[in-house]
């Protein structure tokens, strides 16, 4: 048997818990529908701690945040986009962390 994949690339950002879903609702329109008949598809973690630190004599501060991720083509303009008009505006910090892995995603057998 033989399987079939498509390239992606795997957003990854962490939001303050209380600014979850507000991000989620800002965002998840513009999230790419390119795996099949879902759209608005995302993942969210439970809460756990960010801790920072504003340089260079800030205090160490800490955070209750979630992972959130979804996945896009992998095509860059869209992600550029994505990142800069919808991410970016809509995050309350003023540095997120955005990650970004190039990755497989295996296809549905399904047309």
């Amino acid at each position: 048997m033989m399987i079939k994949t498509l390239s992606s690339i795997r957003i990854c950002i962490f939001v303050p818990e209380e600014a979850l879903e507000g991000f989620i609702t800002a965002i998840r329109p513009s999230i790419p529908s390119f795996l099949g008949t879902y759209d608005h598809v995302c993942w969210h973690s439970e809460k756990g701690t960010e801790q920072s630190r504003k340089m260079p004599n800030g205090e160490i501060e800490k955070a209750l945040c979630q992972k959130i991720e979804f996945s896009c083509p992998d095509d860059m303009d869209l992600i550029t986009k994505l990142i800069s008009e919808m991410i970016l505006p809509n995050h309350p910090w003023e540095e997120p962390v955005i990650t970004l892995t190039r990755q497989e995603i295996v296809k549905s057998a399904n047309p």
